[in-house]
């Protein structure tokens, strides 16, 4: 195998993930003004958006490795997409990434709400994942500025968007939010969560860690064609992520022997 360096994501990919955030999110915007226009209905809203958001959240997830918030453009900052009308932004949610990876999985994870306590209860966190998170992040670290600043104007965002647009906004939401519950529980939860004995931290019958989930090859072709190889890879090979978070999402399947 090739020196593991030769993998590492870089400057270059860093404008790829940032593009794409950009671009995601005027994607969701741009279909939801279609659908309160009345171009699209909503059964297309709904498969559009929510691929839109999974893309989205890798994308986001993947530039956390590579940049810092005051290398970003004020739109990445701020996070724009209304998936509560209490949420962080690109610097809060990196902050507590960057303790997820320090304390994977132990009760001193800051994600730890929405991965331990078995199934019933990491669901529900992912159901209060935005609010939760908020609390928690102002609770341990207060106020600054720019928080301030930009948590009001993501809360004056989803307000003006819910009094313009009622019902249509509403639904919009909903696949947002449900969305993104689903894909927080899956690469939150389930590949840092055991029920048996597997994992490197024991709780009770339960353990936690962080595990691969394997994807028949059936599954895994119309999955990249739909979400893209980032979402499919990170998913799969979340173990080696967290063993090396510098390696690109692209190449991990390389890494774990499968090309």
């Amino acid at each position: 195998m090739d020196d593991v360096e030769h993998y590492y994501a870089n400057d270059k990919d860093a404008t790829e993930y940032q593009v794409k955030i950009i671009a995601f999110t005027l994607g969701l915007y741009l279909v939801f003004f279609a659908f309160v226009t009345n171009y699209i209905n909503v059964w297309l809203i709904i498969p559009v958006s929510s691929i839109l958001v999974t893309r989205w959240m890798i994308a986001f997830h993947e530039l956390f490795h590579l940049k810092k918030a005051d290398d970003l453009d004020w739109m990445t900052r701020l996070v724009p997409i209304p998936f509560s009308p209490v949420n962080l932004g690109y610097r809060e949610y990196r902050q507590i990434h960057m303790g997820h990876h320090r304390h994977t999985a132990q009760k001193e994870d800051p994600d730890a709400f929405h991965i331990r306590g078995g199934h019933l209860k990491a669901l529900l966190g992912a159901l209060t994942q935005h609010e939760q998170a908020t609390y928690r992040f102002i609770k341990q670290h207060g106020l600054s500025k720019e928080f301030t600043v930009m948590f009001g104007l993501r809360a004056a965002l989803f307000f003006i968007l819910l009094l313009a647009f009622g019902k249509a906004f509403l639904a919009w939401f909903l696949v947002l939010r449900i969305t993104y519950v689903i894909n927080d529980y899956v690469f939150f939860h389930l590949v840092h969560y055991r029920a048996g004995p597997e994992g490197k931290f024991k709780h009770g019958k339960s353990s936690y860690g962080t595990f691969k989930i394997p994807l028949p090859t059936w599954l895994q072709y119309p999955a990249i064609v739909i979400y893209g190889i980032d979402v499919v890879y990170a998913t799969m090979h979340h173990d080696i992520h967290h063993h090396n978070t510098r390696i690109a999402a692209k190449y991990l399947p390389r890494i774990a022997g499968e090309e």
